[in-house]
């Protein structure tokens, strides 16, 4: 289970790695015991207790914690070819299959290359329509309503947005099966990655069994998508993907793997954007000041028009507070790599196999880089109070070479959504339901978060 090396201390023989301070062994169970019930907690207990650099074990596997900017860089800029997604990427690959976010190399790059096309500038000049209708559609169905779980109105839209957008069809029919689905999979992936004994996927537990058949219903929603658009090609990305040929061997994508890149960009243009959008009216609704704010700047912007790309960049007040949430509750609130050869990282040893840990969550709220760091204030995002801040302090969509390809698509989205509901309704808490992070794959909020609406 655990490696059995010493600490630091022990270790300052000739030859020995330099490592950084941590535990292992059975001095290690009481710390590990609490990452599957608090891992965004256990990353903040093994900082306050080995400083910035930590290590520990799991799995016979060596953990290397990082929280310092030039570390961070070091790992996903300077070096990245050194470092290939950690071994906790392999449990997610169950959900994501060889899609864009789990595959590694040649290959990688080969798919970037293919999928870049579709999120430029003028293909999400294009998307702001979409956008804007479906977010339409919204706000006008709360017209009957008095409160709602914000966060299952969130994944409703976004997963319209992304359905209309990457397939050019309506997939209001698929909605409820494919959140249910990813739901289920994405709390067992997580269990299995979190536990120190996960049994052999294939042994037919309960749990395994109830895996493969969200997976297998989430398999089939996809492929009739695509077999949709295999019987009625369309100006969509499913459509280009099942056209694209390698320029070298001239051979198509397979079917299966046009499935892992949709279901890769369902999860990362629906999951994580609903995620963010929650927090965002979780945290206007408990702050009405800033929340009058972005109203403002939505009425003087859009007025009655349908919006477009130009007039979502100048709602630079939405946006500030856009990207305040994602500090405060990054949806891809940690970063997992391996090391393929050895390297130091702050001024410490790795060694081929280490796991880099980079818990985004905890170095967004790290007073080094954050003044008053639990407070929402997205004027910090101001560019004088930006000016000094290390670039790697902030990465709600990771940094170097595999930053997210969406990040301008869900910038997009997420700041026309907020704007145009803001301007149509007021928000308040409701103070019965509690708000619980539930620090999944994504970071979710785990009871939803309820909200009653007003119209304005």
């Amino acid at each position: 289970m655990f490696s059995l090396h010493e600490p630091t201390s022990s270790r300052t023989k000739k030859n020995k790695p330099n490592l950084p301070p941590g535990v292992f062994g059975i001095r290690a169970l009481p710390y590990v015991s609490k990452l599957a019930k608090d891992p965004i907690g256990f990353f903040q207990l093994m900082q306050s207790k080995f400083g910035n650099s930590a290590r520990f074990g799991l799995r016979s596997i060596v953990f290397h914690l990082i929280t310092q900017p030039e570390d961070i860089k070091r790992v996903l800029q300077e070096n990245n070819q050194n470092y290939h997604k950690g071994v906790f990427y392999k449990e997610l690959g169950r959900i994501l299959g060889k899609g864009l976010l789990n595959s590694e190399g040649e290959f990688w790059k080969k798919q970037r290359k293919l999928i870049q096309p579709s999120f430029h500038k003028q293909r999400i000049s294009e998307f702001v329509e979409i956008m804007a209708q479906e977010t339409e559609k919204t706000s006008e169905n709360w017209k009957k309503i008095s409160s709602l779980d914000i966060s299952k109105e969130m994944m409703r839209l976004t997963f319209a947005i992304v359905g209309r957008t990457l397939f050019r069809t309506e997939v209001e029919s698929y909605a409820a099966r494919i959140e249910h689905s990813l739901k289920i999979a994405l709390e067992l992936v997580t269990k299995r990655i979190t536990r120190i004994f996960p049994f052999p996927f294939s042994w037919p537990t309960p749990e395994n069994l109830k895996l493969k058949r969200a997976l297998k219903d989430m398999h089939s929603v996809v492929d009739e998508l695509i077999a949709e658009r295999k019987k009625n090609p369309s100006n969509d990305l499913i459509s280009m993907l099942l056209e694209v040929r390698d320029e070298e061997t001239g051979e198509t994508m397979s079917e299966s793997q046009v499935r892992d890149e949709a279901i890769t960009l369902l999860l990362a243009g629906h999951e994580t954007t609903a995620n963010a959008l929650s927090w965002g009216f979780y945290l206007l609704s408990k702050h009405p000041e800033i929340c009058e704010k972005v109203r403002e700047e939505a009425n003087r912007v859009l007025g009655d028009k349908t919006p477009t790309l130009e007039d979502v960049q100048k709602l630079t007040y939405t946006r500030k507070v856009l990207d305040e949430v994602l500090r405060l509750y990054p949806p891809a609130w940690v970063i997992e790599r391996t090391a393929m050869g050895p390297d130091q990282v702050g001024g410490y040893d790795v060694e081929t196999g280490t796991n880099i840990s980079i818990c985004i969550f905890n170095i967004h709220r790290n007073p080094n880089f954050w003044e008053n760091p639990d407070k929402f204030d997205p004027d910090r995002f101001d560019e004088e109070r930006s000016a000094d801040r290390p670039k790697y302090a902030y990465l709600p969509f990771g940094g170097g070479p595999r930053i997210c390809i969406g990040n301008i698509f869900a910038l997009t989205e997420a700041t026309l959504i907020l704007a145009m509901l803001v301007k149509n309704y007021k928000f308040q808490t409701d103070s019965n339901h509690p708000v619980v992070m539930e620090p999944l794959v994504t970071l979710r909020p785990k009871y939803g978060i309820l909200l009653n609406i007003v119209s304005t």
